[in-house]
């Protein structure tokens, strides 16, 4: 993938690439034209290792739309993303055993596809409600794309897992494109509510627990902790994280540490810290938890320590601590997890 230095700061996976060339193909575009009048270049062999700038993938959307005339595309590419290069993502989402677990791990398509998809689930009364955070680098037809292609494969995915078409109660969009509102209802068949305050698609909460026809814990499991190896090679990595990982694990007795002890650490203020995490979607609790995840698994599967060592040294007061976040983590306990992952 071409990466020129104007090509955006912000950087996506090449694998957003394929769905957005499915729809053009699908509908008579010249797609190859269009990649040569922007000077990109498509890289298959090496997709998952290769970035692309945002404002180059919005250009191409830009001119996919303006060769079709469709005025949503972003619909058509959310519904043609299908994960083909990223095979243990779709087992991992595929082989959930409800709603619920499927968006367990969303971190995952922001760490390895976009740092862009922040998704936040509320469960308000009788509903539960998929918002996205905007990013203050879009523009607002760019946001309105992005959305778009966000919400359709969302809508695809519960239809897939479910095994039928459950149309979401409402869909919420901060754009005010009256005119494809119909287009849209058509689409997601739901009511569709425009210049709304937030970009959220929402449904009855009953199928977030639905125990689904394709659920397989331990495949699901096997997937989940490729996923974690392949995190952790990510060119999309975001920097301050890395930084944050690589202190924890020279430090062991900030894995039980204030966020402002961690800053001083890094030589920020918590204030900053704290910011510059939320810009990337993180709680520092939620990151130290991860991070604590990947070393336990790390340790347990090289056998060099004990369990009530990996406790201690992951700053847990006692063996029970560990034990109970750990099969909050993943659905085993340590000693399940050693047995099966060990050599």
């Amino acid at each position: 993938m071409k990466d020129d230095s104007h090509a955006g700061h912000v950087k996506t996976s090449a694998v957003v690439l394929p769905g957005i060339i499915t729809t053009a193909v699908k509908l008579g575009v010249d797609i190859q034209g269009i990649l040569r009048k922007l000077g990109i270049s498509l890289d298959l062999e090496h997709i998952t290792r290769s970035t692309i700038g945002l404002d180059q993938v919005h250009a191409i959307v830009m001119e996919v739309e303006k060769a079709t005339g469709h005025p949503a595309i972003g619909l058509l590419n959310g519904e043609n993303f299908d994960l083909e290069y990223m095979p243990h993502l779709k087992t991992f989402l595929m082989a959930s055993s409800t709603i619920r677990e499927a968006f367990e791990n969303t971190r995952s398509f922001r760490e390895l596809i976009t740092p862009l998809l922040i998704l936040k689930l509320e469960e308000p009364g009788d509903e539960v409600v998929i918002k996205l955070q905007p990013d203050r680098t879009l523009s607002e037809e760019d946001e309105r794309h992005y959305t778009e292609m966000v919400f359709s494969y969302i809508k695809t995915l519960v239809n897939r897992l479910l095994k039928k078409t459950v149309p979401p109660r409402t869909v919420y969009f901060r754009h005010g494109r009256y005119e494809i509102a119909s287009l849209y209802v058509d689409f997601f068949g739901s009511p569709i509510i425009l210049n709304a305050p937030e970009n959220s698609i929402r449904y009855e909460s009953t199928i977030m627990d639905i125990p689904l026809p394709g659920g397989l814990p331990e495949i699901k499991q096997q997937a989940a902790d490729i996923l974690n190896q392949q995190i952790a090679d990510s060119p999309l990595r975001d920097g301050l994280v890395e930084a944050i990982r690589k202190l924890l694990v020279k430090r062991n007795d900030l894995l039980n540490a204030s966020l402002q002890q961690v800053a001083t650490s890094l030589n920020m203020s918590a204030r900053t810290l704290q910011r510059r995490l939320a810009e990337n979607g993180y709680g520092w609790s939620e990151l130290r938890d991860r991070i604590r995840f990947q070393l336990a698994v790390q340790a347990l599967k090289s056998r060099r320590l004990t369990i009530e060592e990996i406790s201690d040294k992951l700053g847990f007061s006692d063996r029970h601590c560990f034990t109970r976040a750990f099969k909050r983590w993943s659905g085993h306990s340590p000693s399940t997890y050693r047995r099966k992952h060990s050599p």
